[in-house]
C-alpha cells in the first residue's frame, strides 16, 4: 500500500493543480464579470498553458486517461455556478478544452514512446530532463525579475532630434506619463516628486488612467503638482470615461486634447487625438491649426493610428497602450503580439521604444508606467524627452 501510494502521488498533485486552475478560472470569471478573469487567463494563456501541460503528463503517464474525471467534475460544476449566477457561458468549456486537449496529445505521445526502442526511450527521456531544467530555469528568471525589476520605475531617457525643431528648444525637457491604470497615488506622489527634482518644461499625459471611484480626480489632483514650464497637456485612453476623466483635467489646470492642438511656444505645436477604440481619432484635424514651420508632436493613446491615418503633417508621436508587451519572453518577444491582436494590430511593432508610421515618421512608445496585471520583462518607465535642433546643410 505504501509503495502504491508513492507512485501515485504525483497523480493526485497533478489534479489538484488542475483543478485549482479551474477553480480560479471560474471564480475570477464570476467576480471579474467575465473582464478581468477573462484578461489574465484567457488573454494571457497562463492557466490555459498550466491546463494543457498538466493534461498533457496526465495523459502521457496514463493512456487511459482515468484522470479526466475530476476535470469533466470542475467544468461541469462551472457552468453550473456561472449558469446559477446568470453569466455569459462561453468561456465555460474552455478551461475543460485546454485540459482535454493536453490529455489526448499525452496519451498519443505515450503510445508512440511505447513503441520505441529501450535506447531510444532512454535518450528522449534525458532530453526531456534538460529541457525541463532549463525550462525551469526559464521560469525562476521571469518570476524573479516579475516581483523585483519589473516593480521598479524607470525614468528613461530619451532624445530626438530634428531640423524642424527651433534652435530656441535646444535641450527642451518633455516628461510623458502613460497607462497608470491602478497605479497607487503614493507611487504616483513618488513620481510627481521625481520629476519635481528634473527640470521638465512640459508634461504630457497618454491616458488610462485610474478611473474606479472617482480615482481620475485623485490622480489628475496629484499629477496636476507637477511643476513645469509650460503646463500639462493630456489625451484619453480606452480604459478612460473620457467625459469624466476631461473634466477632472479641466478642474485641475491640465489641458485636454481631443483632436485638438495648442501651439505650446513659437513654432513648437502640440496635438493630441482621441482614442482609438473608443472614439474617432482625426489627426488632420488635431493639426489644422498648426503652422506649416512648426514642429509638431502628436500624441495618441494607440499607435496603431499612426498606421491607420496620414502622418506626414506631424514630426514626432508619442504613444502608450501596449504596455511594453506586458509579459515577455526576457523583454524581447511579447508572445500575445505574435498569436493574437487584440491589444495592436500590428504585431511587435509597438511593443515599447522607437518605431515608424506608415509614412516613415519617428513614432515613440512608452511601456506605461502603472499596474494592471503583472508585468514580467516589462519594466514600467517615465519617459523624459529632450529635444535638440539640427542645424540646416
Amino acid at each position: 500500500m505504501l509503495v502504491l501510494k508513492k507512485i501515485m502521488w504525483p497523480y493526485y498533485a497533478i489534479t489538484l493543480v488542475l483543478l485549482i486552475a479551474i477553480l480560479m478560472w471560474g471564480l475570477l470569471g464570476i467576480f471579474g464579470g467575465g473582464g478581468y478573469g477573462y484578461r489574465l487567463f484567457s488573454f494571457y494563456a497562463i492557466i490555459p498553458t498550466m491546463l494543457f501541460t498538466m493534461g498533457c503528463i496526465l495523459g502521457f503517464k496514463d493512456a487511459y486517461i482515468k484522470w479526466l474525471y475530476p476535470v469533466l467534475f470542475g467544468f461541469i460544476t462551472r457552468m453550473a455556478v456561472l449558469q446559477f449566477v446568470n453569466l455569459q457561458v462561453g468561456l465555460t468549456f474552455l478551461p475543460f478544452l485546454f485540459a482535454f486537449s493536453g490529455m489526448v496529445v499525452g496519451t498519443m505521445a505515450r503510445i508512440v514512446f511505447q513503441k520505441l526502442s529501450i535506447n531510444m526511450q532512454l535518450k528522449l527521456k534525458k532530453f526531456a530532463q534538460v529541457v525541463f531544467v532549463i525550462g525551469s530555469i526559464i521560469a525562476l528568471i521571469h518570476i524573479v525579475h516579475a516581483v523585483t525589476l519589473d516593480r521598479i520605475i524607470e525614468y528613461k531617457e530619451v532624445s530626438f532630434s530634428s531640423q524642424n525643431i527651433p534652435i530656441e528648444l535646444s535641450g527642451y525637457r518633455i516628461a510623458f506619463i502613460a497607462d497608470t491604470h491602478s497605479i497607487p497615488a503614493i507611487r504616483l506622489r513618488g513620481i510627481v516628486e521625481e520629476l519635481n527634482n528634473r527640470d521638465v518644461d512640459l508634461l504630457i499625459l497618454g491616458g488610462d488612467f485610474p478611473s474606479e471611484d472617482g480615482a481620475e480626480w485623485r490622480s489628475m489632483e496629484i499629477l496636476s503638482q507637477t511643476i513645469t514650464t509650460d503646463g500639462i497637456f493630456g489625451v484619453e485612453g480606452n480604459h478612460d470615461n473620457y467625459a469624466d476623466l476631461f473634466e477632472a483635467k479641466k478642474a485641475h489646470g491640465i489641458v485636454p486634447l481631443s483632436n485638438s492642438g495648442v501651439l505650446v511656444r513659437d513654432n513648437f505645436f502640440l496635438a493630441g487625438v482621441e482614442d482609438l477604440w473608443n472614439r474617432n481619432p482625426n489627426i488632420a484635424v488635431a493639426i489644422e491649426n498648426s503652422s506649416p514651420d512648426d514642429f509638431i508632436l502628436l500624441v495618441s493613446h494607440n499607435p496603431d493610428v499612426s498606421m491607420q491615418q496620414d502622418t506626414t503633417g506631424v514630426d514626432l508621436i508619442l504613444s502608450g497602450h501596449t504596455h511594453g508587451g506586458q509579459i515577455t519572453f526576457f523583454g524581447i518577444w511579447a508572445p500575445y503580439f505574435t498569436f493574437g491582436n487584440t491589444i495592436t494590430d500590428y504585431g511587435q511593432r509597438f511593443v515599447s521604444g522607437w518605431a515608424e508610421s506608415q509614412d516613415g515618421i519617428p513614432v515613440f512608445v512608452s511601456r506605461g508606467t502603472g499596474e494592471y496585471i503583472p508585468r514580467i520583462f516589462a519594466i514600467p518607465q517615465v519617459i523624459l524627452l529632450t529635444l535638440g535642433h539640427v542645424p540646416t546643410n
